[in-house]
């Protein structure tokens, strides 16, 4: 009796040793883990990783691949006006549509209506603002109250152009610009029509 009591003291000992050696490496394992990890992961683990096949577009055996282009930015938009000495120093820094491209613009050009946002910057007085323009054409207007079923539409600082044209829209903005901001008030403006 007494030999099978050791013998089954010797093997409980060998499980716990076995059981502590277990535990670990699984200790060493999570801690050698975390050594070359981020303490986040970047996507749930479970998540699918994308097959670089399926982010290419698809090609004709034989068409060739051209390059992404993308439009500029409301910045460079921006910078690609030319000076204007309506504006005097007055600066123009961004110039964007929200939903369109400015450059190269509407699908249809006789078909247009966004808002437009302007960032303006006065350096005399390191001042900046916001302006903004609803643009639009008149059949874009007219798509719009259809594709609404609106009776009216209201919209208090409005441009309405005969057609998308981004150097008479800014054109427009420059003579807006003029008549709302107090810098101009004390000098001569150019003539412009109101209905």
């Amino acid at each position: 009796m007494p030999a099978a009591l050791s013998t089954a003291t010797g093997d409980v000992l060998r499980l716990l040793v076995l059981v502590a050696i277990g535990g670990g490496l699984m200790a060493l394992g999570r801690w050698s883990s975390r050594l070359g990890g981020s303490s986040r992961p970047d996507s749930p683990p479970d998540a699918p990783s994308p097959d670089a096949k399926e982010l290419q577009p698809e090609l004709r055996p034989d068409a060739k691949r051209a390059p992404q282009v993308w439009p500029p930015g409301a910045e460079e938009i921006a910078a690609s006006f030319p000076f204007d000495p309506l504006l005097g120093k007055i600066q123009i820094k961004k110039f964007f549509f929200e939903k369109v491209d400015a450059i190269p613009g509407p699908e249809d050009p006789d078909v247009f209506a966004d808002e437009l946002h302007v960032q303006l910057y006065d350096p005399d007085t390191d001042h900046g603002w916001w302006q903004s323009y609803f643009v639009a054409t008149s059949q874009g207007l007219a798509g719009i109250l259809r594709d609404k079923s609106w009776r009216y539409l209201y919209a208090p600082e409005m441009l309405v152009v005969p057609r998308y044209d981004l150097e008479e829209i800014r054109r427009a903005v420059v003579t807006r610009i003029r008549a709302d901001h107090e810098f101009f008030k004390d000098k001569k403006e150019p003539e412009e029509e109101s209905l």
